[in-house]
């Protein structure tokens, strides 16, 4: 383990600056609906990139943090870390998804480590995926895999037991730390929560707007972007890693459509939050490994198996996957199930008093022993 610093070589700015001023422009022609990232948007995310947007000021931010690398089964694995000053304080792991990376938690840290009042605090380590951001990967890493390697993490780091956070991936890989560690992990918090529904002979019956939860989630197990990258990861890998235009028009498409645009000022849609994510891929080469990660999966699924810790789901109204309670607690024991009239995909960022409250209530529940399981 060896501390991190976040800095990027001056000339690497440089090449990017000069990228984005010659690109190669669409035509500016009329598009039919949900066409993806239009001339005007992703025209208003380079200009910002090249003339607002200060990358030095956030690594600055960055570094005020402690930042680690770890070596663990050959692999270098970064991670955020803010321990609290605390001493009942509660381990807590951030696990991010794609699009995303640890900048999602960059601001919730502070408030999760040393909350104002009383109520659970927590030591917060917010890992880059294997493949994402500053962390490496090898082929065979899938998301079940990293699930140990996250283990091995929070032991490396002190952390013997420890509640889990997740949305996207990190649903994933913390629904499969939990059954792989059952032991360690104190509880599971998820803003996502995928599931299979129940075979038709179990007569299970939806509500309305359950059933509306259901059939989005049906459709989204066939949008074209899934399909692309378990299918052909890197087919489309080779243009973004050779464009910052390209890659802030896929990766700024999905940070938008997927936050809650019905919120006015969603910190979500902010021109700096997107265009940092977008950089962070960047200029760390990271866009074909991140992509291989659906592929992984694809190649070594995980088994389905009942997840026995206490599990808390934060359901934020505009979440693009989240599937019925009577789906969810078929596959997990459900403690608290909490809805938000606003927030989407990023609640860290979006709705972060919404998402640092539902965490430390969730932490509450399994600290004072009103906990039912």
């Amino acid at each position: 383990m060896r501390p991190f610093t976040v800095r990027i070589d001056d000339a690497a700015l440089e090449d990017t600056a000069r990228r984005l001023a010659a690109t190669r422009w669409l035509d500016d022609r009329p598009a039919p609906p949900a066409s993806g990232a239009t001339l005007g948007f992703a025209r208003s995310l380079c200009e910002h990139w090249r003339h607002r947007f200060d990358w030095r000021a956030l690594e600055d931010r960055i570094n005020r943090h402690d930042n680690v690398i770890v070596d663990i089964e050959g692999l270098e694995i970064h991670a955020l870390v803010q321990r609290s000053s605390r001493a009942d304080a509660v381990p807590l792991l951030l696990v991010h998804g794609w699009p995303s990376s640890f900048l999602e938690f960059l601001d919730v840290c502070p408030a999760l480590a040393e909350p104002e009042g009383e109520g659970p605090a927590f030591h917060v380590v917010a890992p880059s995926l294997p493949g994402y951001g500053f962390s490496t990967t090898r082929p065979g890493i899938s998301p079940r895999r990293i699930a140990a390697i996250f283990a091995a993490l929070m032991h490396r780091l002190g952390h013997d037991r420890f509640i889990v956070q997740g949305g996207n991936w990190g649903s994933g890989i913390g629904t499969e730390m939990a059954r792989q560690f059952p032991e360690r992990v104190i509880g599971l918090h998820l803003n996502s929560v995928n599931g299979s529904p129940p075979p038709a002979e179990a007569g299970v019956k939806l509500s309305s707007r359950d059933q509306a939860l259901a059939d989005v989630y049906e459709t989204l197990l066939s949008h074209p972007h899934f399909n692309l990258l378990t299918q052909a990861p890197l087919s489309i890998a080779h243009a973004l890693n050779d464009s910052p235009a390209g890659l802030a028009a896929w990766i700024g498409e999905k940070l938008r459509d997927w936050a809650d645009t019905t919120m006015p000022d969603n910190p979500g849609l902010a021109p700096d939050w997107i265009v940092a994510t977008v950089a962070l891929y960047w200029f760390t080469g990271s866009v074909a490994s991140s992509h291989m990660l659906y592929r992984e999966a694809l190649l070594d699924p995980a088994p389905e198996r009942f997840v026995t810790v206490p599990t808390a789901v934060a359901h934020f109204a505009r979440e693009t996957v989240i599937v019925p309670r009577p789906w969810a607690e078929r596959h997990y024991h459900v403690v608290r199930w909490t809805e938000y009239d606003r927030g989407g995909h990023f609640a860290a960022v979006e709705v972060p008093d919404l998402f640092v409250d539902d965490l430390r209530g969730f932490a509450s529940m399994l600290c004072d022993g009103t906990n039912p399981g």
